[in-house]
């Protein structure tokens, strides 16, 4: 009879859900799944930290709607890729880790790469993990976790692979594979439910739609556009959904944070807000001071019905794929006419504020001059990455988005260094598009590596640093709350990084001057290659960093002489 090893029935489930691309970083508990994998013609995209590997997976899964596959050996290498999986939990990316482990027999007797469980590392950042113990349930194991990271609310799973398994062999006939991505379907939104939802948004004097990833996860961005159109409600969107309505549709009206400004202009506050697939919680403004006010009557429509009234009540809750819910406001939407609301829209984009000067070259080289080039030198189609504290918002006022998948930023937790791998994944996804990294000088040091990952699989990847010589927020927030000359471990020096990157083999420029910007960048896309833009900017605070620091920022100390906590909007303990 036909015998194969573990690694040929893993590598054989992954084909039969559609997996063309591995992203890991070698260890040799795993070799029989790489000779497999070479064998059945994936691709290998090997890294230089587990770390990157693992969020190069979720850059791939978020551009493609696919489940991103990461794999990495065994201690070090699960260790590694913990904050790359704990991203993924947080931002609900649909991804499947596969570690590599020591073998069952050696479990506690302290064999190479041991040490601790795996498993319990793993248990409180997936949506499930488990230990395969026979050869035999690799097959249907691997399929539960596709299954279990893709419906739901999506993210990462864990499956630990013992050595001992992945290299014993098996009759063909002993395994049963599961043939496949299961045609389930998604929730829907009773009758009741929409007819209500259609009535408190047609009654409403200000309604507003803030759209989450739960609209981009569920392939709901032309329905979104359609109902927004239909009913003239505005919409903001997040860095999940961004694109989701494109930007230069008139009812887009930036992010969350644009209801706050708003309503310190004048312009007024929503009666009702239609949450989108986008969870209660600091981006929505948080427990203490939100961007929806307390008066205003929520519909939170979310796949995970644990996921309603997470810190306040709602006026309505739906448990329903958006998509679904989508449809369903369309089919019923045109049962009467829809209010005027064009001076809530002009209001909340503020068309008639005073607007701040755009950047220019009399200010020198600073970053927003620095954004703005970059969005202006940038195609239409490009896939933008970013990544630091100051330099994401720096750009957020200038690139456009005309679909979703086009704008990875950070998600809650805001880790710093998941630019580049993200870029990689992003360009492994879509070699007919250009990614653009826009990157802070203190996070590209995390992964800068990843321009060996980039030279070596010939994946034309163009990182963009705004180089201020600090960490910006930590730097700024320090100035803000403490007064200049007291900050603390938040500087950094002039580093050269575009000689780094040339090291590495990628194209590099460096840029000192503006008059120098424009041509640096024209060449860097023009290469073709692994580039790095090396751009000395003049330190200028941005003000999401006051907004951050909430009412730290005017002092630790309030009136009634309470703490005042940063980071926490208006906390005083």
């Amino acid at each position: 009879m036909a015998q194969i090893d573990g690694g040929q029935a893993l590598v054989a489930t992954l084909k039969r859900f559609g997996v063309d691309t591995i992203f890991t970083l070698h260890g040799g508990h795993l070799d029989c799944v790489y000779q497999a994998a070479v064998a059945e013609g994936l691709r290998i995209i090997d890294h230089r930290h587990e770390q990157a590997a693992g969020i190069a997976a979720t850059g791939y899964a978020r551009t493609t709607g696919k489940v991103g596959v990461a794999m990495v050996t065994a201690g070090g290498g699960i260790t590694n890729v913990v904050t790359a999986i704990a991203n993924a939990y947080s931002d609900c990316v649909a991804s499947v880790f596969l570690g590599g482990a020591p073998p069952l027999r050696d479990f506690d007797a302290l064999p190479v790469n041991s040490g601790y469980d795996q498993l319990s590392v793993m248990g409180g950042i997936t949506k499930w993990c488990h230990r395969v113990t026979h050869v035999e349930r690799l097959p249907d194991l691997l399929g539960r976790a596709f299954h279990i990271a893709r419906e739901g609310r999506p993210g990462p799973v864990y499956l630990d692979l013992p050595s001992d398994v992945l290299f014993a062999l098996v009759e063909v006939s002993d395994l049963a594979y599961p043939n496949g991505e299961a045609k389930i379907s998604r929730p829907s939104p009773s009758k009741a439910a929409v007819a209500t939802a259609l009535e408190l948004l047609r009654n409403a004097e200000r309604p507003v739609i803030l759209a989450g990833g739960g609209v981009a996860y569920s392939g709901g961005a032309g329905l979104l556009t359609r109902f927004a159109e239909l009913a003239g409600i505005p919409v903001a969107t997040n860095n999940k959904s961004r694109g989701a309505l494109a930007t230069d549709n008139p009812l887009w009206v930036r992010g969350f944070g644009t209801l706050g400004a708003a309503a310190a202009r004048g312009a007024g506050q929503p009666d009702v807000v239609l949450l989108l697939g986008a969870r209660l919680g600091l981006y929505t403004g948080g427990r203490r001071k939100s961007v929806i006010p307390a008066d205003a009557k929520i519909i939170q429509v979310d796949i995970a019905a644990e996921e309603i009234g997470r810190v306040r009540d709602v006026e309505l809750g739906v448990v329903s794929d958006c998509r679904q819910l989508l449809e369903a406001l369309i089919e019923q939407a045109g049962n009467g006419p829809w209010p005027d609301r064009r001076e809530w829209l002009s209001g909340l984009r503020g068309d008639n504020a005073p607007k701040p000067p755009l950047p220019g070259p009399g200010d020198g080289l600073t970053p927003g001059v620095l954004a703005s080039t970059l969005a202006s030198a940038a195609p239409p189609d490009a896939i933008f990455v970013l990544d630091g504290g100051e330099t994401p918002a720096w750009f957020d006022g200038f690139a456009a988005s005309s679909k979703p998948g086009r704008w990875l930023g950070h998600g809650y937790m805001g880790i710093m260094g998941e630019g580049m791998p993200l870029a990689v994944g992003a360009q492994v996804a879509h070699p007919d598009k250009r990614v653009i990294c826009f990157s802070g000088d203190g996070a590209v040091g995390f992964n800068f590596a990843e321009f060996d990952t980039m030279v070596r699989h010939n994946l034309p990847v163009v990182v963009v640093v705004n180089n201020d010589q600090q960490w910006g927020m930590s730097a700024h927030g320090q100035d803000l709350i403490f007064g200049p000359g007291k900050r603390v471990a938040s500087e950094l020096a002039a580093t050269r990084y575009d000689l780094a990157a040339a090291g590495f083999g990628a194209h590099a420029e460096y840029v000192t001057k503006v008059e120098e910007l424009g041509p640096a960048l024209k060449r860097a896309l023009a290469t073709n290659r692994p580039a790095c833009v090396n751009v000395m900017t003049k330190p200028v605070m941005n003000p999401i960093t006051q907004r951050f620091m909430g009412r730290a920022a005017e002092g630790l100390r309030s009136p009634e002489g309470k703490a005042r906590v940063p980071y926490a909007d208006i906390l005083e303990v």
